[in-house]
């Protein structure tokens, strides 16, 4: 079947998710592997946590954004935001925002020197996340995730209760 299911070999009645078929089992893995390995590497060589890094490259991109706009963005927990908000200006790589969601929030001089750093080490990642990939299957890649992610709120707006699978048998 081609919707990521399919059934089990002992009572033929029960579907079960083939993850070699089930796109979320890839994003997902995906996700959770590239986060893992970076968030090890920026530990380690930059001293800042993935959240941090995810957060300082929001700010070089989009200047002056808020803690708010921030996690629009990047779909990240305000309270995570907050913390990492905070860890960043103790440590002098920003200034503003970490206190109120709607002050414009800058990278100081610090900031951008670690922000290259993260982008050097973002791009070879990717680079070697896509060996063999040629620039056009990239674009292709690329068009194919910005369709899931505009059907993000979509997926999250599923309510499994109004198909009655939310509740339990009788």
């Amino acid at each position: 079947m081609g919707n990521g299911m399919t059934k089990t070999n002992d009572s033929g009645s029960r579907q079960v998710i083939d993850r070699h078929l089930y796109v979320p089992h890839y994003l997902v893995v995906l996700a959770n592997g590239m986060a893992w390995g970076q968030s090890r590497i920026y530990l380690k060589h930059l001293g800042i946590g993935i959240n941090e890094a995810r957060i300082v490259t929001v700010v070089a991109h989009t200047p002056d954004c808020t803690a708010s706009e921030i996690c629009d963005i990047l779909v990240m927990n305000k309270s995570i935001a907050s913390r990492s908000l905070q860890v960043l200006e103790t440590q002098g790589l920003i200034e503003g925002g970490a206190s109120k969601r709607s002050r414009p929030i800058k990278l100081t001089e610090a900031g951008y020197k670690l922000h290259d750093r993260v982008v050097r080490v973002s791009l070879e990642r990717e680079k070697r996340l896509l060996a063999g990939f040629t620039p056009n299957e990239k674009a292709i890649v690329l068009g194919y995730l910005a369709r899931m992610f505009s059907n993000l709120e979509l997926a999250n707006a599923y309510d499994p209760l109004e198909d009655g699978i939310g509740r339990a048998d009788p």
